[in-house]
């Protein structure tokens, strides 16, 4: 068995320990560029709703990748609307976004039958594809982004490349601002991210209130191709995104066909953890996802309470009616990529 035959998943679940681990050591040799620095691999065991996937984790130049075993007869697609998924609450008890009013002039979204239609000509076609393995980012960044860092908002300290963050330190510091008198700490409140255009992006992570911060260079997908490219890396086409996705299962989700609200039960734990490959994926609905081509993935939209409608931008399958254009500004504020480094035997 050869290397190229060991990555097809069908193998792969099935191979001993000891061959993996000579695996991962022969991709990383032979197909993570030499100027890049590799560490702390991990074996890691990934389950989301049954299926499961045996696999390494490693860093490369500081950025969590995960190994993707390929698949030569991937199933991508969905042809089968309604069928399987939960049924929709009732449109009348829902918030009329105008979003939701565009689609519902063409689709009617009243019967089952609407629904079949809607949903399968927001999905892509079936189709059986050939995936090669890759080893792919395990989430997700803003466009033209490389992230150096944490801020702590409650102690002011930075954690992370200190000479990447030294440009732009002042220009942060002045942009973050603390409520100056009583007055305006009884109202004020962390923004949610920071932007100041071809210098920095900084998202707020609630949690901790700590920002996560990026340095950032506006860009046009054909420059984010080829500012990846020059890095060594691949944007993922739209097939390799929706198989990283759903692992090829026939379900309209990754986590299965419910469809259940964004709240604090089962299905919700399913969208927010990593899947059978132990990827991590945007639920928020605030950004688009970018391919290699002009097809996005996910969706910028706004909830409109109702769970179907709202949650079929987190299919695998799922195409936005967004057609994105070669000069559109992808700004990081609007768009997420993943690299991708695509194990190919040519």
């Amino acid at each position: 068995m050869n290397l190229f035959e060991a990555l097809e998943w069908s193998q792969w679940k099935n191979l001993a320990m000891e061959i993996k681990v000579q695996v991962i050591s022969q991709v990383l040799m032979y197909f993570v560029s030499p100027l890049k620095q590799v560490s702390d691999v991990e074996y890691c065991e990934f389950e989301l709703s049954g299926v499961k996937c045996q696999t390494f984790e490693c860093s490369v130049d500081g950025e969590r990748f995960v190994l993707v075993p390929g698949n030569k007869e991937a199933i991508l697609g969905w042809d089968l609307g309604m069928h399987g998924v939960t049924t929709p609450y009732e449109v009348e008890k829902i918030k009329r976004t105008p979003y939701f009013e565009q689609l519902q002039m063409s689709y009617q979204l009243q019967t089952l039958e609407d629904w079949d239609i809607f949903i399968n000509e927001s999905t892509s076609s079936l189709r059986k594809v050939a995936i090669p393995p890759m080893l792919v980012q395990k989430e997700a960044l803003p466009t033209g982004t490389t992230y150096i860092g944490e801020f702590n908002t409650i102690t002011g300290e930075f954690v992370g490349n200190v000479a990447q963050f030294s440009p732009i330190e002042q220009t942060f510091r002045a942009s973050f601002k603390q409520p100056t008198s009583f007055e305006e700490s009884l109202t004020w409140r962390l923004a949610p991210e920071i932007f100041v255009e071809d210098a920095f992006y900084a998202i707020l992570d609630p949690a901790t209130e700590a920002y996560r911060l990026y340095r950032q260079q506006t860009c046009n997908l054909q420059e984010l191709r080829k500012q990846t490219q020059a890095d060594v890396f691949d944007l993922l086409t739209e097939d390799q995104w929706e198989y990283i996705n759903g692992g090829g299962t026939r379900k309209l989700f990754r986590w299965g066909n419910e469809s259940d609200s964004l709240s604090e039960n089962q299905s919700h734990h399913k969208m927010l953890q990593e899947n059978m490959f132990g990827l991590l994926f945007d639920i928020s609905r605030t950004r688009w996802e970018v391919t290699d081509s002009n097809r996005l993935k996910l969706e910028k939209m706004e909830p409109t309470g109702l769970p179907l409608f709202d949650n079929l931008p987190l299919s695998s399958y799922y195409r936005s009616r967004k057609i994105l254009s070669e000069e559109d500004k992808l700004l990081p504020s609007d768009f997420l990529y993943r690299k991708a480094i695509v194990i190919r035997s040519e």
